[in-house]
């Protein structure tokens, strides 16, 4: 049950428990859904903020049902840039949502604290909010509310997203009202603004939007009402943030461009890839402060004059939620026509010649833009009878510098003779840091090139003393910068060029070593035995062409002259047997008969038996 106490100034209540579970401790929040409270679990014991609906929207069946179904969803996000919603339910009529209380500082208050966000600052809170918004997305839920004030920054630097599918069931409810639309019309996509459905891209213009405030600390679009903002949306370009601040690099400006694209086609295609752009980024960045230092550093909350509340920090103006009219595209008035009608019927008394040539105002198609240069679509224009002017131009991954990107309005529009038509020209990829790989191993530069965003290819390979094998000896450009995805191209190392090789068969073992070492190569030496070549001379070399690489290793074969091995036993043989067996050694047998014998068996030899000798030696068997 709910236990309410007396009534605070604002209209809320000052709830005592919830459920029978969750004692309230102080509120420390309002909006235009409710408030928000910090109360303590009983159960699992832990501090948990629970959001309380207004009591006019509980009376809403249409968005309690809505509310019934996001809730759900988002109850089954879990990560860790994503503040968890643990429980929903009612009780007494009051809808409420419990949910994670998160132990840090919202973003507005950083942003009414310290003015604007140091680039590598906004950059990591950019980056972890697509991380939420990638998890969501892949979910099948957009936020549709994303802006400052629903992203908090915990002690440690932890961003986290908070109102998950209660943004999406307020807007829902509220958008019952014929031609209604709601939302943060700071942060409202074009899309949204016209009535058409939100989809995840409509997530990133927003934190485009948040991007620009985070990086300036203002807002890109304000006038005096939400429908003249609104009307900047759909009309106007989001301005480079380096406008406002020089000092901000120019890929964080095409970061914002790229996100805030009118045209949600020509946005990034999700969260993960727009988180890839803000990666590349990063480490160009000059270093800042960390977000956690940030919120460490920000002033107490004190406590209010009323129990239970919390004093704070004033958000800037005009960034609460609101229903605008939904702007719908007007048919155009062609009041021309009536008088171009009357003109042709007065003319047709003088000349139906005169009527056409100077009366009837002509028309023409805005042609594809498709492939052509800036001065070729200007040119076409011109001849259409249109006046083409040029906007300022646009970075994009698809369309060369120099070519069309776009045009205002879009190509197949029909328009009077002498309308203008704004040539929004490609600036190509967006600019990124160029490494410089010249001496690295291929594969290296390789390597370096493309996590650069680039496309390494190699053009050629030349001799090169200085660079080894292998290795870039140039690269081109070698510019600071490259366009990314740009080629560039790489010139190999072969080594050194090739030199004459000497031919040193035959030299013996010194001289041979001398003659290559002179012409700096290397030398190693084998040795094998040979029965044809003396001892210590060279039998075979490798390589053994003409030429050979500089400095490399040429491998000489020298011999070691005959085999050595030790003596057989003649001993008991025939004269015939004894030659055969020397035959088979390579030895020469020197016959000695005994005086007084037969001399027809060996009765002993000499060198003896096992002892070394060499091929081609001579040995002397005696005869009995």
């Amino acid at each position: 049950m709910t236990h309410p106490a007396t009534p605070d100034g604002t209209g809320g209540h000052a709830l005592v428990t919830l459920d029978g579970r969750y004692t309230v401790l102080e509120r420390i929040a309002a909006g235009g859904m409710g408030e928000v409270f910090l109360a303590r679990d009983t159960v699992l014991a832990r501090e948990v903020a629970i959001k309380v609906l207004h009591r006019s929207l509980s009376g809403d069946q249409a968005f309690v049902d809505r509310f019934r179904r996001e809730a759900r969803a988002a109850a089954g996000l879990s990560h860790p840039n994503i503040v968890a919603v643990y429980d929903w339910g009612a009780v007494d009529g009051i809808y409420y949502m419990v949910m994670e209380y998160v132990r840090g500082r919202g973003v507005r208050d950083l942003l009414n604290q310290y003015g604007k966000l140091e680039p590598a600052q906004a950059s990591e809170v950019v980056r972890q909010t697509l991380l939420a918004l990638g998890h969501a997305h892949a979910q099948g839920i957009v936020h549709r509310d994303i802006k400052p004030e629903n992203v908090l920054v915990t002690t440690d630097g932890m961003v986290k997203v908070a109102d998950f599918g209660l943004a999406r069931a307020y807007a829902d409810g509220r958008a019952t009202q014929a031609g209604a639309v709601t939302g943060t019309v700071q942060y409202l996509a074009p899309e949204q603004i016209r009535g058409e459905p939100a989809d995840p891209r409509s997530d990133l213009y927003s934190l485009g939007i948040v991007t620009y405030e985070l990086l300036t600390g203002k807002l890109p679009f304000t006038g005096e009402t939400a429908m003249s903002i609104a009307y900047k949306h759909l009309s106007d370009r989001v301005p480079r943030p380096s406008a406002t601040v020089p000092s901000i690099p120019a890929e964080l400006d095409g970061f914002v461009s790229s996100a805030t694209e009118r045209d949600r086609e020509l946005r990034p295609e999700s969260a993960v890839e727009m988180r890839r752009d803000v990666e590349a980024v990063e480490p160009s960045l000059p270093p800042a402060r960390s977000l956690a230092a940030l919120v460490d550093d920000m002033p107490e909350i004190t406590d209010g004059d009323d129990a239970g509340e919390r004093t704070e920090a004033v958000a800037i103006a005009g960034t609460q939620t609101q229903t605008i009219p939904r702007l719908e595209r007007g048919r155009r008035r062609r009041w021309t026509r009536v008088v171009v009608a009357i003109l042709v019927i007065a003319a047709l008394a003088a000349s139906a010649w005169g009527a056409w040539t100077y009366v009837v105002p002509h028309e023409a198609v805005v042609p594809p833009a498709g492939g052509l240069t800036v001065a070729g679509m200007s040119s076409q224009l011109t001849d259409l009878g249109f006046v083409a002017k040029t906007a300022e131009g646009q970075y994009s991954i698809g369309v060369p510098a120099g070519q069309v990107l776009r045009l205002r309005p879009s190509p197949g529009t029909t328009l009077d003779e002498g309308a203008t038509v704004v040539i929004v020209p490609s600036l190509g990829p967006p600019p990124v840091d160029l490494p410089t790989v010249v001496g690295k191993p291929l594969a290296r530069a390789k390597e370096l090139l493309r996590a650069a965003g680039l496309a390494p290819v190699v053009t050629a390979s030349v001799f090169d003393y200085d660079v080894a094998a292998g290795s870039v000896l140039s690269q081109d450009p070698s510019t600071p910068q490259a366009p990314k995805g740009s080629e560039v191209q790489l010139v190999l190392s072969k080594g050194p060029p090739p030199v004459n090789l000497p031919n040193v068969v035959g030299k013996m073992r010194d001289e041979a070593t001398r003659r290559l070492e002179a012409q700096d190569f290397g030398v190693a030496i084998t040795e094998e035995f040979s029965n044809d070549i003396e001892e210590g001379r060279v039998m075979s070399q490798s390589p053994s062409g003409a030429e050979a690489p500089y400095g490399s290793t040429i491998t000489l074969t020298v011999s070691k002259g005959p085999e050595q091995f030790p003596a057989p036993d003649f001993r008991g043989l025939s004269r015939s047997a004894a030659q055969a067996l020397a035959d088979r050694y390579g030895l020469t047998p020197n016959f000695q008969t005994v005086p007084g014998t037969t001399g027809s068996v060996v009765f002993s030899q000499s060198p003896g038996v096992g002892v070394t000798v060499r091929y081609g030696d001579t040995i002397t068997l005696f005869m009995v």
